[in-house]
This record gives structure tokens, C-alpha cells and sequence, in this order.
């Protein structure tokens, strides 16, 4: 039990300065480092394999084209998180000069639950921040209840106050 005691609290520290690791009662392997940077052109088909991975509604305004132009206009709030082998997380934002918007937060779903959706969104945050970003929003689409309390365990609200509205003004 002494031992358990002590793996817990290592377990706690490492977590509390994003390390991140595997712990059980006997050892304790290190895993890979994750790295976080700003999307490149030739990430498009990792990324948008992740997209369908994870089930994301995508259309027109997620091809290649249209991910060049978001990258062109806000390179510092598209990230993807590599784990030194490949990429297995994203997280698309933009900024109209008040608000954030996050868009596809996207984790492999064998890569779920060690913290990679939470890294990346602390990363698109601290960078809202510094741009003076007032609120930051993001939309979850009805098929995908079960992320809001995901959401909510991070101090996201949920708004009854809104009803989306969009209008398609690009046909294909």
C-alpha cells in the first residue's frame, strides 16, 4: 500500500507539470513526448484523416483549399499535436478581433483520454489570450452530446440564449 501511496503522488506531480505517463502498482513507463505546433500545408491529410476518424461533419470549407486560407489568416491558432511518430490531434481557431472560435477539436480516438484534447485546447486559449480575445466560442454539434461534459469539467457554459443560423454562400 506504501508503495501504491507513493507511485499516486509521483503519478499526480508528473500529471501537474504535463508530463505524462503510464502508472501502474508495479512501473512506470515513460511515453512519448507530445509536441504541439502550428498546422503546415502538408499536414492536410493527417489532419483530415483524424477529421474522419473522430466523425466530424466536413463540407466545403474543410478541403485543402479552404485550409490554406484559414492558415493564411490565423497560422498561430491552427495547432496539431504530434507525439513524435505522427499527428494525433488538431484544433482549428480563429479570431474576428473580440471573440475566439473554436473549430474541429479532433483527438485519434486511441489517443483519447491522457490529456491531448485538453493540451491542445490550453494552448489555443493561452493564445486567444494573448491576442485579447474578450470570450471564446464553439459549437458541438447535437450528435455529439457526450463531448459537453467534456467541455463543462472546463469551465465552458453551454448557451440556451442562441440559436445558430448559417447560410451556404459557396455552392459545390
Amino acid at each position: 500500500m506504501l508503495a501504491f501511496g507513493i507511485l499516486k503522488r509521483c503519478y499526480r506531480a508528473l500529471i501537474k507539470n504535463c508530463r505524462f505517463i503510464y502508472c501502474s502498482l508495479l512501473v512506470i513507463f515513460p511515453m512519448e513526448k507530445f509536441i504541439i505546433r502550428e498546422y503546415q500545408s502538408s499536414d492536410y491529410h493527417a489532419v483530415f484523416e483524424i477529421w474522419q476518424a473522430c466523425e466530424l461533419t466536413l463540407g466545403l470549407s474543410d478541403t485543402f483549399q479552404e485550409l490554406e486560407r484559414v492558415r493564411l489568416l490565423h497560422p498561430n491558432l491552427f495547432l496539431v499535436l504530434e507525439n513524435g511518430k505522427e499527428i494525433i490531434g488538431t484544433v482549428m481557431g480563429s479570431f474576428d478581433g473580440r471573440r475566439g472560435y473554436v473549430h474541429h477539436l479532433a483527438v485519434l480516438p486511441e489517443h483519447r483520454q491522457n490529456g491531448c484534447g485538453t493540451l491542445l485546447m490550453r494552448e489555443l486559449e493561452k493564445r486567444y489570450e494573448k491576442m485579447g480575445a474578450v470570450k471564446i466560442h464553439l459549437f458541438v454539434e447535437k450528435r455529439n452530446q457526450a463531448v459537453v461534459a467534456y467541455y463543462e469539467k472546463r469551465q465552458w457554459q453551454v448557451r440556451n440564449d442562441l440559436i445558430m443560423m448559417s447560410k451556404n454562400i459557396k455552392e459545390g
